[in-house]
């Protein structure tokens, strides 16, 4: 038993309660400045600091105690490690010009720090996102806290897990919702019964209330003009020739500063590097993410609709990405255009394997499992097969590419 009880449940709100025991029931408390006898021996014991799961319903709350102020370097850092070039996210003077006060942290930075939950340690895997909005701008120098409601419990066909989806809010220090998300994991025990809730709808928390102001600035877009490098097409298939990998170090310092705590992260006296250690579900989004910047380069807003994670990411797996665009509206204001697309990460293939593949258009469809996606990979893309880590459907605005005509 821990010394720390944190699960105890109060009007529906699963809390962190200090409840301190004796180490055993001969133990002796001693007054302040007394000290055993050198006979005495003390016993290891672990603090639990986990919320126990297993007995949560639906429609519970879960108390976050800690506050995270995202500084510049902060920022710096996850700009080292995921590229983007978009300049609501690099260049202040243009953000001001925006109506900003300052570049907007990136979406996925803000998806990372939406999801990452430092009192879930039971969790085996993460399993995806879903309805991920970029409500309110964060800026360096923001202090965050969260907000995590249980949305709904399932057991898996075997029974022996549990699959609970969790609604995730980012709030800033003035009390502002910046992101939300549905965020799905599994857990290594069965759920008492399986049941969901009815939550609150996103559109209650003004999901658009930070596209529709930049949908505003459509005039001072076009003064400042696009730097939008290709045009793109509904149903054309990108092959991004950009890729990297997380080293060890990399995804350790990454899930520290976004206060992540499972071992799997960072144990590698515990599970071996390559194999065993995961590199945490936000940052392998961000990974394919940043693998498709350049090619879809100028992004001003996106959200993510669903996120499936398919197959684990180690530390030193080198993330390539493909894009295939599934329709895209240039009638949203001024040079503007939106743009649906799925975004598929996959490991250890370069971009110059895939390359000239056919592609079966089922592959981009939402909602897939593992089982679904492997047998699509088994039968007619064997290379990537075991090795699809991450399938994102993403809604994206960006300035189209434009290219004046002129009548001689």
């Amino acid at each position: 038993m821990s010394l720390l009880r944190v699960a105890n449940r109060l009007n529906g709100r699963l809390h962190f309660q200090g409840a301190f025991r004796s180490m055993s029931s001969g133990s002796k408390f001693y007054e302040a400045g007394a000290l055993p006898s050198s006979s005495s021996s003390a016993r290891g014991e672990v603090i639990d600091l986990a919320v126990n799961l297993q007995s949560t319903r639906p429609g519970d709350l879960i108390e976050v105690p800690y506050e995270l102020t995202v500084s510049s370097s902060f920022t710096e850092f996850w700009h080292s490690a995921f590229y983007c070039h978009d300049r609501i996210n690099t260049s202040t003077p243009f953000a001001r010009k925006l109506g900003l006060q300052d570049q907007v942290l990136p979406f996925s930075l803000m998806l990372f720090l939406t999801g990452s939950m430092s009192h879930a340690d039971a969790a085996k895997v993460q399993v995806g996102f879903n309805n991920a909005y970029y409500h309110w701008p964060g800026f360096a120098g923001d202090t965050f806290t969260k907000k995590f409601q249980v949305k709904n419990i399932r057991n898996t066909s075997d029974g022996e897990h549990s699959v609970i989806t969790f609604k995730c809010e980012l709030i800033n220090q003035r009390g502002r919702v910046c992101m939300s998300a549905d965020k799905t994991m599994m857990f290594e025990f069965a759920s008492l019964a399986p049941s969901n809730v009815s939550l609150p709808s996103n559109e209650e928390l003004d999901t658009h209330r930070f596209k529709n102001h930049l949908l505003s600035k459509a005039e001072v877009l076009g003064e400042l003009g696009s730097h939008s490098l290709t045009p793109l097409r509904p149903h054309q298939l990108i092959v991004h020739t950009m890729c990297r990998a997380l080293s060890l170090t990399q995804s350790q310092q990454l899930a520290s500063l976004a206060r992540l705590t499972h071992e799997r992260h960072f144990d590698s006296k515990k599970f071996e590097p390559t194999t065993e250690m995961f590199v945490p579900g936000g940052l392998v989004l961000g990974l394919a993410m940043s693998a498709s910047a350049r090619d879809l380069h100028e992004i001003l807003h996106e959200e993510v609709i669903d996120v499936a994670y398919v197959n684990n990411c180690h530390p030193g797996d080198v993330v390539s990405a493909i894009t295939y665009i599934k329709s895209l509206d240039e009638n949203i204001s001024g040079d503007m255009e939106s743009l649906l697309v799925s975004t598929i990460g996959f490991k250890n293939v370069s971009a110059s394997e895939v390359e000239g593949l056919d592609f079966p258009v089922e592959l981009f469809e939402p909602g897939m499992t593992t089982r679904d996606v492997e047998k699509i990979c088994e039968e007619k893309l064997p290379l990537l097969s075991k090795k699809i880590v991450v399938k994102a459907e993403r809604r994206i605005v960006r300035q189209a590419s434009r290219s004046e005509a002129f009548l001689l």
